[in-house]
């Protein structure tokens, strides 16, 4: 059993999808959970989360904006005392065709899925240095590296890219500090937004290519970050796990 007994986490992008169930899950497992996002679902998910029996506040955070990711981290620490965990979740997912896309789209899906992934690291890590401990998992892509999928995704799939390279250097620095950074690399997970870019045809496609034959849960995705968040992985650090049911295998 994974044990997150009394450990604070913050979860960003919370109020739906992937970040819901992380959320969820660290809560299941004894997390005292932030529920961060620009929706506003993130509300539902923390009074799901205290009606089950668990731990958790909403707060509107935008990871684009540093000063109120310092003041949420600040609202966490006064209201817990910590931050043991930090789930950089949020990200955009906006589809465009490359000799379409402005400026304006490029920078807004750095800046959220990029930039937010260094924004909320940078806040929280004067709290886990002086604690001497800290998990951070960063959700990168399958599109970030592994594969090409979608070509309207040019921008996404550098922003998820940077999120892997961001991560295994990080690592390095922030190891001596008792902190560990792990990226989880979703292929197919079904929580609606792949239909949001791609046809019925298409996502039967990639799901035909995908050796378990179907699409990956949210919670699933959530049960790779609740490991990385954990004790258990307390040796792991700077890695990619991949959660795609063999998607990039084949």
């Amino acid at each position: 059993m994974i044990d997150l007994e009394n450990e604070v986490a913050i979860v960003t992008g919370a109020g739906h999808g992937i970040g819901e169930a992380v959320a969820k899950l660290l809560a299941e497992n004894g997390a005292k959970v932030a529920v961060t996002d620009v929706v506003d679902g993130r509300e539902a998910v923390a009074e799901s989360i205290e009606s089950a029996g668990g731990s958790a506040i909403a707060r509107e955070m935008d990871v684009t904006d540093p000063e109120q990711v310092e003041a949420v981290v600040d609202e966490v620490v006064e209201e817990w005392g910590a931050v043991d965990i930090l789930v950089n979740n949020a990200g955009v997912f906006p589809a465009q065709e490359l000799d379409e896309m402005t400026r304006e789209d490029w920078d807004r899906v750095i800046d959220v899925n990029l930039n937010g992934v260094f924004n909320c690291t940078e806040a929280v890590l004067p709290v886990m240095q002086e604690q001497e401990y800290g998990r951070i998992v960063n959700i990168s892509s399958a599109s970030g590296g592994h594969i090409g999928w979608a070509g309207t995704l040019a921008h996404y799939a550098a922003s998820k890219g940077g999120v892997v390279g961001f991560t295994r250097s990080a690592a390095i620095a922030l190891g001596p500090d008792g902190i560990t950074m792990n990226a989880v690399i979703p292929g197919m997970i079904d929580t609606g937004a792949a239909q949001e870019v791609s046809s019925e045809e298409e996502i039967e496609a990639a799901v035909g290519m995908t050796p378990v034959g179907r699409q990956g849960t949210p919670r699933e995705l959530a049960g790779a970050v609740a490991y990385l968040s954990s004790d258990l992985a307390a040796f792991v650090t700077g890695t990619t796990l991949v959660v795609d049911g063999g998607y990039t295998l084949v």
